[in-house]
């Protein structure tokens, strides 16, 4: 493949033709601005005054000059007012080109505002004050006087406007006040239109001439070549990255062998050499790609494996955290914990059944015994006491050294049958210490005691809480396990009246219990059995 060549500025084909047309271009364009823009002024202002009249025109008579007075002694509520403003405001947005449409009353001190459709000016009262422009005061005298002034053309910071004033007569032939209207000589769209027309039309002969020899000169030395290039890379770009293709394309972009000596050589040159090195770097990201392809896939399945093994340690511990908590709270409120862990849990329940146990003689038992037998003992009677009030339902509260408190009923509904299950539970409780005894060659003895009541329920502490219960009925049922007897269940007298159709007792036996009196309790018979 050749190198670029280097051409001669002078002789290039972009110099060559660029110098021709730019100083045609320049010639023709100054002669026909000159001609253009004295036509386009003085038909721009002509058309703009005829405009301006016949706004102002219409919009004197849509004022009642005999009103006027009226207007600016009663303000803009005044009957008629509305009315009018609306009509001038609907003539201002027909007439595209209007930039501001007023009614003045000229006074001595300055211009009365009667009326301005203008958005800005929204808040005006009627005979609101505008102070005289020095430029404005000759034009005074005439205008009090009631006579129609000259057009006004400015251009200032509101733009280049002309100004027509028209007089608005009473039908006594005094002038009320004059319209203003301030019209746009840059928005005029149908004047632009003819000024290009009017351009083009002076222009397009000379243009033509010149656009045909640059035509002829490109052709032969530019569109044709270029035109060879363009096939070849449309031919190249259809091939989508289809490397056979590409390279067919490249080895026919060769065989064209462009030799014009200017910059359409050094351009087919360059494209040349641009679609042998793209069919070079798109074989290397393919490469390059499948490389990378593979490795993700790898890395894809490293990390499913990875999160497999994340999402089923997680799960576990899930599981576990899950069984830890319904092992110290209840179910409901370990649900109701999880899902509000900040909300404090408190609740009253109405006929809820407490059990007491602790172990007679405990004190002197565990002086006799070393540390480690007394937790031993202690751990596989409370482990049968746990697996037992799994079975009958029944929901352990805490331990305290020797002692197991327990209560069923947690419930809302006050007809629940939770006396008679906690009976139930304490029947099993002394078969298990029977059992212990038998398989251990322990002779230990309990005693539980039984009350049924309302209390009150919750969870205490944050990072380290504890499920408890409250009340008068915790109370009594702790001192029915202090005055009951080793191996019976002694029971209030609550949960007798509801467990004794499905319970054989003994006859009512008088306690003296603490803070209570005398209290009418009751032993289940055959509590062993």
């Amino acid at each position: 493949m050749s190198t670029t060549i280097k051409t001669n500025g002078v002789h290039s084909l972009r110099f060559r033709i660029s110098l021709f047309l730019a100083i045609a271009t320049l010639l023709i364009t100054i002669s026909i601005s000159f001609v253009a823009l004295g036509l386009f002024t003085q038909h721009t202002r002509s058309s703009h005054l005829k405009i301006a009249q016949g706004v102002a025109s219409l919009a004197a008579e849509a004022i009642d000059a005999d009103s006027v007075e009226r207007y600016i002694i009663e303000g803009r509520n005044t009957p008629g007012y509305k009315e009018t403003f609306n009509n001038l405001k609907e003539l201002q947005k027909k007439i595209p080109d209007i930039e501001y449409l007023y009614a003045y009353q000229i006074r001595e001190d300055g211009c009365h505002i009667i009326f301005d459709v203008d958005e800005e000016n929204a808040d005006y009262k009627v005979d609101d004050l505008i102070e005289f422009d020095p430029s404005f005061l000759p034009l005074v005298p005439d205008l009090l006087a009631g006579k129609e002034i000259a057009p006004l053309e400015s251009n200032d910071q509101y733009g280049w406007l002309l100004t027509y004033y028209h007089p608005v007569f009473t039908s006594e032939g005094k002038c009320a006040c004059y319209v203003g209207v301030d019209i746009s000589m840059n928005l005029l769209k149908s004047y632009k239109l003819n000024f290009l027309f009017r351009t083009i039309l002076l222009s397009f002969t000379a243009i033509i001439i010149f656009l045909a020899a640059g035509l002829w000169i490109s052709t032969i030395l530019l569109v044709k070549p270029i035109n060879r290039i363009s096939r070849h890379a449309v031919s190249f770009m259809s091939q989508n990255g289809n490397i056979k293709g590409m390279s067919e394309c490249v080895s026919k972009i060769k065989k064209l062998d462009i030799h014009t000596g200017d910059e359409v050589q050094n351009l087919y040159i360059s494209f040349s050499n641009m679609t042998e090195n793209t069919v070079k770097n798109i074989i290397d990201i393919n490469r390059m790609q499948q490389e990378r392809l593979q490795m993700m896939q790898k890395y894809n399945a490293e990390l499913e494996k990875k999160v497999e093994e994340r999402t089923r340690d997680l799960k576990l511990e899930k599981e576990r955290s899950e069984s830890l908590l319904l092992n110290i709270l209840p179910k409901e409120i370990a649900a109701e914990l999880t899902e509000n862990p900040n909300k404090t849990i408190a609740k009253s329940y109405p006929n809820a059944t407490v059990l007491f146990t602790d172990i007679v003689g405990f004190t002197n038992m565990s002086g006799k015994m070393s540390a480690q037998n007394v937790v031993k003992m202690l751990n596989l009677m409370v482990t049968l006491f746990d697996e037992r009030a799994k079975k009958c339902g029944i929901e352990k509260i805490k331990t305290i050294g020797d002692a197991y408190m327990a209560a069923t009923g947690l419930t809302e509904n006050p007809d629940n049958d939770g006396a008679s299950k906690m009976i139930e539970f304490a029947r099993g409780l002394l078969n298990d210490v029977a059992s212990f005894n038998a398989d251990y060659k322990t002779n230990i003895l309990i005693r539980i005691g039984i009350n049924t009541g309302n209390l009150v329920a919750g969870v205490i502490g944050k990072s380290k809480f504890i499920y408890d219960i409250w009340g008068d009925t915790v109370n009594v049922a702790s001192r029915m396990e202090s005055t009951g007897e080793p191996m019976k269940i002694h029971v209030s007298e609550t949960t007798h009246a509801q467990t004794k159709a499905s319970f054989s007792y003994s006859e009512p036996v008088e306690v003296t219990v603490k803070g209570k009196g005398e209290m009418k309790t009751y032993f289940v018979n055959d509590s062993a059995g």
